[in-house]
């Protein structure tokens, strides 16, 4: 994140004081503290990486003073600090607020990604690396995100972060792909055929360039041959055929 000018001449004043100015900011109690007490002490907290320290400061401000340059700028910091602090429902809900209240502010395209950020954190774990797969979570977060990067890309075409937000769009798609990829198989586990097929059916119409597309066919071709399905399973099988011919061609 971008710091501001008065971040840095907050921090540079702090580094000539000591410590003696943060003390005193927190033994003066919130009602006497001007907006100016209130953002220096959320930013010192901010660079130190003491999300809930900068948070308490940030939503003191907001509630003590809150219009002005100090507030506006509050919304994205604050925003940033809960997306640290593992809590992106905040930090959605600070973003969007922001939105809503600054619609010509110069750092919305940074705004609509930090949401899309916030909203993609709750499909990812660190564990993801070593023995989860992200697309056994909850998918309705995933389609949140996805929406979310559309609409950055929509909004702001030539945006630095259009990029990474196309990116994510492909992962997020293989991902709910996957998903559905899941259910399917479950249904077809509990020889709910018809359901499988389905399922198969919904991937290929709204996943096409998936990952899982090869395995969506199989599955789609195997239901319809359970259910006695000639016709449907011939042309299945064709085009499940046709596209491993693709896949090895590649």
């Amino acid at each position: 994140m971008k710091k501001t000018l008065l971040t840095a001449l907050f921090i540079t004043s702090f580094s000539l004081t000591g410590c003696s100015t943060l003390n005193s900011l927190i033994e003066k109690p919130d009602a006497e503290k001007s907006v100016e007490d209130f953002y220096s002490a959320a930013t010192l907290a901010f660079k130190n990486k003491e999300w809930d320290v900068a948070i308490d400061n940030y939503e003191k401000l907001k509630a003590y003073f809150p219009y002005g340059s100090y507030a506006e700028q509050s919304y994205l910091e604050l925003a940033y600090a809960y997306y640290k602090y593992d809590e992106p429902k905040s930090a959605i809900r600070e973003l969007e607020e922001f939105i809503r209240l600054y619609p010509r502010h110069k750092e919305m395209p940074y705004a609509y990604y930090l949401r899309a950020l916030a909203a993609d954190s709750v499909t990812r774990s660190w564990l993801d690396k070593f023995i989860t797969d992200p697309a056994t979570r909850d998918k309705v977060s995933a389609e949140n995100a996805y929406n979310f990067y559309s609409e950055l890309i929509n909004r702001f075409p030539q945006s630095r972060y259009a990029t990474a937000a196309s990116e994510r769009l492909i992962a997020l798609r293989n991902q709910m792909a996957r998903n559905e990829l899941k259910v399917a198989r479950f249904y077809y586990s509990k020889q709910a055929f018809l359901a499988s097929a389905n399922r198969a059916e919904y991937i290929l119409q709204n996943y096409p360039r998936a990952v899982v597309t090869a395995e969506a066919l199989e599955l789609l071709t195997d239901s319809y041959q359970k259910m006695g399905m000639d016709v449907n399973e011939s042309h299945a099988r064709e085009v499940y055929q046709l596209n491993q011919g693709r896949l090895q061609s590649n």
